[in-house]
Order: C-alpha cells, then sequence, then structure tokens
C-alpha cells in the first residue's frame, strides 16, 4: 500500500509541477485571425439615408473579423436604388471582401452588373471598390466586358472608372465596337 501511495504522491506532484500556458501562445492569436467572430446565413443588409432606401446587399454568408477590419461575403447580390425609389444598379459576385474601416470593396468570381441608368452590363472576374476616390478598378492584366442594350460592346484591360466624372478608362487595349446613337 505504501508503495502505490508513493507512486500516485510522485504523480501528482509532477503534474502540479507542469504549466499550460496558453496565453500568450502564437498559436492563439493564429487562431483568432483564422476563425471569424461572427458567422451570418441568409443576410440582407439594407442602407437608407434621409429615409429613402439607397442600397440593399444580400450574402449566402458573412464572416466577420473584427481585429482585422473585415468581412468576407459569399453568394453577394447588390442593388442601387434611386432618390425616387426605382432601381438604378443591380449585380452578384461570388464574394466580397469588405474592409470595415474604409468601406473599400474587393469583389471576385463572376461579377456581373447592370446599370439601368445606362442600359447597361458590367462583367468582369475582380473589381475593387475604393470608396474614398468612388473609383471602380480591374487589375492590369483582366479583362473587363462592357455591353449596351444600343448594341456597343467593349472589351479591354485596365479598366478603370471614376463615379463622379462618369468616366470609364481602360489602359490595357481595347477591342470591340461602339454604336453612336447620334
Amino acid at each position: 500500500m505504501t508503495r502505490a501511495w508513493f507512486l500516485t504522491c510522485v504523480v501528482v506532484a509532477v503534474l502540479a509541477s507542469c504549466s499550460l500556458d496558453y496565453g500568450d501562445s502564437e498559436l492563439a492569436s493564429e487562431i483568432s485571425d483564422e476563425i471569424p467572430d461572427t458567422v451570418l446565413i441568409g443576410v440582407v443588409h439594407t442602407v437608407v439615408r434621409d429615409n429613402v432606401v439607397r442600397f440593399r446587399i444580400t450574402a449566402d454568408r458573412v464572416e466577420a473579423f473584427t481585429e482585422r477590419k473585415r468581412q468576407l461575403l459569399t453568394g453577394v447580390g447588390f442593388t442601387e436604388f434611386g432618390p425616387d425609389g426605382t432601381i438604378r444598379t443591380e449585380g452578384t459576385s461570388r464574394t466580397a471582401d469588405f474592409q470595415t474601416d474604409t468601406e473599400d470593396v474587393e469583389l471576385t468570381g463572376d461579377l456581373r452588373f447592370y446599370s439601368h441608368t445606362d442600359e447597361a452590363w458590367l462583367e468582369a472576374d475582380f473589381l475593387y471598390w475604393n470608396s474614398e476616390e468612388r473609383q471602380l478598378t480591374s487589375r492590369a492584366e483582366d479583362p473587363v466586358a462592357l455591353e449596351k442594350t444600343d448594341g456597343t460592346s467593349v472589351v479591354g484591360r485596365g479598366f478603370s472608372a471614376e463615379m463622379d466624372e462618369s468616366l470609364i478608362i481602360f489602359s490595357g487595349g481595347v477591342n470591340g465596337s461602339i454604336v453612336d446613337s447620334e
């Protein structure tokens, strides 16, 4: 009996001397960067300004990373409304990386937008929205296609759209046809 009691005391002493302190470990911070703070499914987010619905964003899934100031959306839909409540622009993308501190957005995968105002489609695989500059850009090597209901059809690289100026620029070459109705 004394031998069992002695072994039990030794095991307890060894276990008591072990320290499992995960507070300062790098693993804890790596995990927190990879695991979202919040996950939402089937999201509808409506933005109202001056008592008028301005935007509606839908997503199949939203993952929020507070520390990284990011929200990752998948299965994204977007609708912009005019001051009178009519739809101005609507579109979809596979994913969106929304930066909560700047309100910049990186859109990827099967982007397709339609402007009711301009009667034009825009298709791309990647676009970046710079909120402060109100500028939409593609990567230099990625093609962007524009098509209007009047028959205009253009594909180019190095796309940039200045929203305040209603200006579209292709810096990497363009192919297609423009219909001049005047």
